[in-house]
């Protein structure tokens, strides 16, 4: 028997209501759209959620990296919870590894 994921794990669908989202009925298209098209409280709250229920490696498929830099310290501010801690030591190493520049803004990648 092969051993297949949950059509809830797969978040490459926009018709499917993704694991994350267990306590909303939004689809992945509907996110997707919310996070190209919603004012920006909307995005801020749907990128802490994600970044709070989602796997890690799904976060990505979401959120870029430079949104992610660019809204970094609102986000942070009371919006993710438990979840906190591991962003910021995410943060932290990749400034010390030099992933990232240390700033707030999206021109913080290093080349």
């Amino acid at each position: 028997m092969k051993n297949e994921e949950h059509y809830l794990l797969d978040v490459s669908r926009d018709d499917v209501v993704p694991y994350f989202m267990w306590d909303y009925q939004y689809t992945v298209g509907d996110i997707k759209k919310m996070l190209a098209e919603g004012d920006e409280n909307q995005r801020l709250w749907l990128m802490a959620k994600i970044m709070r229920d989602a796997r890690y490696s799904d976060v990505w498929k979401f959120i870029s990296l430079q949104d992610f830099l660019k809204y970094r310290e609102r986000l942070m501010q009371g919006r993710l919870g438990w979840k906190k801690g591991f962003w910021e030591f995410l943060y932290s190493s990749w400034i010390k590894y030099g992933i990232v520049k240390d700033g707030s803004n999206s021109n913080a990648i290093s080349k």
